[in-house]
């Protein structure tokens, strides 16, 4: 009985991850307005090839694709979507860009999405830095708590020479690496520092310009 409750487990999740797969559904594939898939597809900057996807989903359900409502309605979409302030925008949350867009605006859109994605990139380069000086403090407590550990140890009069000698190579150890640790961890804060500098800077240029 478990044996069989786990198939079915096994097997929805299956399903659910292949229906995820899709992009479109039965019933949106029987009730389809090309246009407006086209027209939604283009508002999300989607290349020609992304059509492939939809024409497997409705395959599927005898539902043919119309080519030509597709891609008028992907061009009307892709109007709304070249532009520099919706470049920025896709740098700043550094969503993938297909190279959609041409012309003109298509040389505003880079030139936005670049800057944007510079300032998701820097406070990306933020984050890390503090999350690795956390890392490093958290080895440090951990090598203190050790370190404490070993001295209290030591008290023991029932300890051998060999198990005395041992405890304090590994008090040596502890201490070398938490003074290594140290060190590591006063250059990651002037490489911090640096870096939330570069980002005010950053920050208050995009405010400026807006995009």
């Amino acid at each position: 009985m478990l044996r069989q409750v786990k198939v079915m487990v096994m097997v929805m999740l299956l399903a659910g991850i292949m229906s995820g797969c899709a992009t479109l559904n039965e019933n949106e594939c029987l009730s389809a307005d090309w246009y407006q898939i086209g027209f939604s597809d283009g508002v999300k900057g989607e290349p020609e090839t992304y059509l492939e996807k939809h024409r497997k989903a409705c395959s599927k359900h005898g539902v043919r694709t119309d080519l030509s409502e597709w891609l008028t309605g992907r061009e009307a979409g892709l109007r709304r979507y070249c532009t520099a302030e919706k470049g920025y925008e896709e740098g700043l949350l550094n969503n993938k860009y297909h190279g959609v867009c041409a012309g003109r605006e298509g040389r505003e859109f880079q030139q936005a999405y670049q800057r944007g994605n510079e300032l998701y990139q820097q406070r990306q380069l933020v984050a890390q830095i503090e999350s690795d000086i956390k890392g490093i403090e958290q080895n440090m407590a951990d090598l203190d708590h050790e370190w404490e550990n070993l001295r209290a140890d030591l008290l023991n009069d029932r300890l051998s020479s060999n198990e005395r000698r041992q405890l304090v190579d590994r008090l040596d150890v502890v201490k070398r690496d938490n003074e290594n640790m140290v060190g590591e961890r006063q250059f990651l804060i002037e490489k911090l520092n640096q870096a939330l500098v570069q980002l005010d800077y950053m920050e208050q240029e995009h405010r400026r310009k807006r995009y």
